[in-house]
């Protein structure tokens, strides 16, 4: 049998919370991470087996739904179709050439070989468009909003996101700097409300958190890159893919507040340190499972149905969560193949998702 708790430094946690929960399920662990260098592990039980990759890509999950997904246009589409509220947007694409391989752009044999230099070359060729594009696109939205959001169309971990962008300009500036990472772009509408997680397993709602962005308080005495440093300790303990880092978006919100790092913050005050609510860049989950409205179960359920794959999570904005989601919760997002670790160590309360997932594939 494989020793399931030797394993931190080299799993996802994901992987390591399936193992564990499998070894006291009573579940066969078949480790083949040594043999083939990544993190594969085949569970076996009653006759059945179920490879998993890196703990999130299981045999359930059909290539259909995981691209719809990662297309957030896409699925913001089918979800408006079938009478869910999602963010009013628009999308821009480079030219096919203007993006580099390995992004979410074409690949070398669509591009006809194009090197990276032609890409540049052809993304610079699009910025007069690209202007054109955000000077439209930011006024039919400003009469809903007063800032926009523009996110990569397909991005993972809240890559390139950025919020509170208040002119044409700045939504232009922002996708231009990032038009060699990302081909297409979505500039939608900034939803205020509580950032809320909702994680589905065998189609039932099993846990719900809200996600703060990264904070700290001050005491008064401890200097901000010191609470910096405790935080970024804290939130790597509970989960190693989270990752707080000092970088130019923080730098910039810390100017806005009228701070430096080597300042000491009032006793009580809130520092931001991130603008999105991102578990991999120093967020915190809260749990509000036991007082979320009742009438998310079903409606969650119903948003499920239309994806094929029996793990979910939906990412949405909602008021309060005790209030029911026809109240206006707004879906962002439809993660098939989803991040669930933070459910496991979310603040005021935590929820064995492991367990639940492993009890769904084997009829337990």
């Amino acid at each position: 049998m494989t020793d399931v708790h030797a394993m931190t430094d080299v799993r996802h946690a994901r992987q390591l919370h399936l193992m564990r929960a499998a070894s006291a399920l009573g579940i066969t662990v078949h480790d083949r991470m040594p043999e083939l260098g990544v993190d594969l592990v085949v569970y076996r039980h009653g006759g059945k087996s179920v490879p998993v990759l890196e703990g999130r890509y299981d045999h359930d999950l059909r290539a259909r739904d995981f691209f719809l997904t990662e297309d957030k246009h896409t699925t913001k589409l089918l979800l408006s179709e079938a009478g869910f509220t999602t963010p009013r947007g628009f999308v821009f694409t480079f030219t096919d050439t203007a993006a580099p391989s390995g992004t979410d752009g074409a690949t070398d044999d669509e591009t006809g070989g194009a090197t990276d230099n032609e890409a540049a070359n052809e993304a610079d060729d699009d910025l007069p468009r690209l202007t054109a594009f955000a000077t439209e696109a930011f006024a039919a939205l400003s009469a809903h909003t007063a800032s926009v959001v523009a996110k990569p169309r397909a991005g993972m971990r809240g890559d390139a996101v950025r919020m509170d962008l208040a002119t044409a300009a700045a939504v232009a500036e922002h996708i231009a700097e990032r038009r060699h990472l990302f081909r297409s772009w979505i500039v939608e509408e900034q939803i205020e409300g509580k950032d809320l997680r909702l994680q589905l397993v065998d189609g039932e709602l099993v846990a719900a958190c809200v996600r703060e962005p990264a904070s700290v308080t001050g005491d008064g005495r401890t200097t901000l890159a010191d609470l910096i440093e405790e935080h970024r300790i804290a939130v790597t303990a509970a989960n190693p893919d989270n990752r707080l880092v000092v970088d130019a978006e923080t730098r910039a919100l810390l100017t806005a507040q009228g701070l430096t790092l080597d300042e000491v913050p009032a006793d009580g005050r809130a520092v931001r340190l991130k603008r999105t609510a991102n578990l991999a860049k120093g967020g915190v989950a809260v749990d509000v499972t036991d007082s979320l409205h009742p009438d998310f179960g079903p409606w969650a359920a119903s948003v499920a149905e239309l994806f094929g794959t029996g793990i979910l999570a939906i990412d949405a904005l909602c008021a309060a969560p005790h209030e029911p989601p026809t109240d206006g919760a707004t879906i962002l997002e439809i993660n098939t193949a989803p991040e669930w670790v933070h459910h496991t160590f979310s603040r005021e309360g935590t929820h064995d998702i492991a367990t639940r997932i492993l009890r769904a594939w084997f009829d337990l």
